[in-house]
């Protein structure tokens, strides 16, 4: 019986001695908790701050793309961004350099960045669709797709391109012109040279139109896109350049004789025209 006593007690300060390692483990693991909630926050603030002065966190390369025909150059001067500025100059940003941008040239519709390999910045520029000019003073400036007018000055206006819009102080008659010049044929609206506003106290809506090819149009608003169809055929028989009148009926006569309206080419160009239109309303029947 005495040799079982030691191992009786041997248990006990076994079990004893397990408890006391199991409580400084139970100690330390919750020390270990207590610290990580001290701990992470501080390596996460000093984490962002090293990012912050890291060559990382500044834009390295600047790309832009899709601007058309609006300079590069001046695109970079109105966005204000340059490389080594850092990237939160442009996160979360993206509304207001949109507004900014426009405000400061009426060419561009909307920009949008795109981030590749942490820092390098591509910007893709849409811009409106430049539609043709107007003479302000000596100086051209861009009618654009919305109707509105630039506020920068072209410097070397591409007039053998586009036409010139001009005397359209309502830009509501404006943006209704723009629409429907848009949906005339592209060859008769490349020859389209100047169009312009000229009412009078008959037609409130009158557009005198100087084509490229010499011929000039006086029509109304009202009938421009049906009318100007028919273009093509009567300029084919005209044997000079002549003044087309298309606002009641159709007749011509040479820009050399204004004054004198010649009854054989009135009468030519009527028939033709009739002839043009009763072919547009059966194709549009059938």
């Amino acid at each position: 019986m005495k040799l079982k006593m030691p191992s009786k007690l041997s248990n006990k300060e076994s079990r004893i001695s397990d408890d006391f390692v199991e409580l400084n483990k139970q100690k330390i693991k919750n020390k270990l908790n207590s610290s990580t909630y001290i701990i992470l926050p501080i390596v996460i603030v000093l984490g962002i701050l090293i990012y912050l002065v890291s060559p990382i966190s500044k834009i390295n390369q600047i790309k832009i793309s899709g601007n058309g025909y609006v300079p590069v150059n001046e695109i970079k001067n109105d966005l204000n961004i340059n490389s080594g500025d850092s990237i939160f100059k442009v996160f979360g940003h993206k509304k207001k350099i949109n507004e900014n941008v426009a405000k400061k040239d009426h060419r561009i519709k909307s920009i949008d960045f795109h981030f590749s390999g942490f820092n390098n910045l591509t910007i893709k520029v849409t811009p409106y669709r430049e539609i043709g000019y107007e003479t302000k003073g000596k100086n051209q400036y861009l009618i654009l797709e919305n109707g509105n007018v630039t506020n920068i000055a072209v410097k070397d206006p591409k007039d053998d391109k586009m036409p010139y819009i001009v005397k359209f102080n309502d830009r509501a008659k404006l943006r209704k012109m723009i629409q429907k010049y848009l949906k005339l044929p592209k060859d008769i609206r490349d020859n389209v040279r100047v169009i312009s506003f000229s009412p009078t106290k008959v037609y409130a809506d009158e557009l005198h139109v100087y084509m490229r090819d010499g011929n000039r149009i006086i029509i109304l608003m009202s009938d421009f896109n049906k009318k100007m169809g028919f273009y093509r055929s009567i300029a084919t028989q005209l044997k000079t350049k002549s003044i087309i009148n298309l606002e009641v009926g159709a007749y011509s006569y040479p820009i050399s004789d204004q004054k004198n309206e010649t009854k054989k080419s009135t009468t030519k160009t009527t028939l033709k025209v009739n002839k043009e239109t009763k072919k547009s309303n059966t194709k549009r029947n059938q």
